[in-house]
């Protein structure tokens, strides 16, 4: 009777407790210049949110360093996920923890962090000196 009872109550920690690991890290901020573009708060595809967070901010520091015009954002279903384009070039997958993780579904939040972008993108650029600099228009709020 004992190992009936305690084998389920085994097992339901060790899945607690890998949740709780899981869980842990904390979420990463990916910026386009001085804005806050969004967070990842899950792993996904075999890459943990820090690892996740760092290879979006390249492509976001990638899309300032072009110092040209961005005319396209674009999100495209893949299966269960969500992608985002910039000028038809990836630019990241939005899946179903993500999702979770914001309380949508992953279209929805693609479409979201999608008008982020188009938003912020121009603002950013560098030949808009002093734009989301504390204290000026475009400034993150928080900033101030």
């Amino acid at each position: 009777m004992k190992k009936c009872i305690a084998i389920p109550v085994v097992t339901l920690i060790l899945a607690m407790l890998a949740c709780s690991i899981a869980w842990s890290e904390e979420p990463q901020e990916v910026r386009i210049g001085s804005f806050v573009l969004l967070r990842i708060r899950c792993a996904a595809g075999g890459y943990s949110i820090a690892e996740r967070a760092n290879a979006i901010q390249m492509r976001a520091n990638n899309l300032l360093r072009g110092g040209k015009e961005y005319g396209k954002v674009t999100v495209k279903k893949s299966g269960k996920d969500a992608n985002i384009y910039v000028d038809g070039t990836f630019f990241m997958t939005v899946g179903p923890g993500d999702a979770r993780a914001n309380h949508t579904t992953p279209m929805k939040l693609a479409n979201i962090w999608a008008e982020r972008l188009r938003v912020m993108l121009p603002k950013s650029t560098p030949d808009k000196p002093g734009v989301g600099r504390p204290g000026q228009e475009g400034a993150p709020r928080n900033a101030r």
